[in-house]
């Protein structure tokens, strides 16, 4: 298992370990978001890493005082993730079960988050992973839905950033 470090907050320099088949977010890219959400959501409020794997964006969020919710299909990636926030001493919830399936659980208990980050596999129809997100109605009004992509990758909407190899998308929800 690979090892990175949480960049703030209450947890700040711990090391988290992350499972062989994760992707984990380039520090760069973690400190950057985390920098743009610390100016615009002074009071945390909610948080939701889709295609949780390595958990490096949902456990910094916990870190920053977001109420972080991290869903995650894999059971021994989902092990790792509830292992890492008992060491960390990070209150979140780890949710074992496709996206899909919980976006549509989720939408129908009214579920609101104001923050929702979403890494899937490259391999995925980004865009239209973004587009589900929305169409779910799980971003409360005010909030973000924010798209980890490789750089090359255009999504025809929200405002883009890019960091290195990586880039993504935000979409302000009105």
């Amino acid at each position: 298992m690979a090892r990175l470090r949480i960049l703030g907050g209450k947890a700040r320099g711990r090391a988290l370990r992350t499972p062989d088949s994760a992707r984990p977010s380039p520090v760069r890219l973690r400190k950057a978001l985390f920098d743009y959400l610390r100016g615009r959501y002074p009071a945390r409020g909610s948080f939701l890493d889709l295609y949780a794997g390595s958990g490096a964006m949902g456990l910094e969020a916990a870190s920053e005082g977001y109420r972080a919710t991290l869903v995650e299909s894999d059971p021994a990636a989902a092990r790792t993730l509830r292992e890492n926030a008992r060491r960390l001493e990070l209150e979140v919830r780890v949710v074992e079960a496709p996206v899909r399936e919980f976006l549509r659980r989720a939408a129908a208990r009214g579920e609101r988050y104001r923050v929702v980050f979403l890494d899937p596999p490259y391999s995925a129809d980004l865009p239209a992973a973004l587009a589900e997100v929305l169409e779910a109605g799980i971003v409360e009004s005010g909030g973000r839905a924010i798209l980890q992509h490789p750089r090359e990758i255009a999504v025809p909407f929200g405002e883009r950033r890019e960091y290195g190899s990586s880039a993504v998308t935000i979409v302000e929800v009105e």
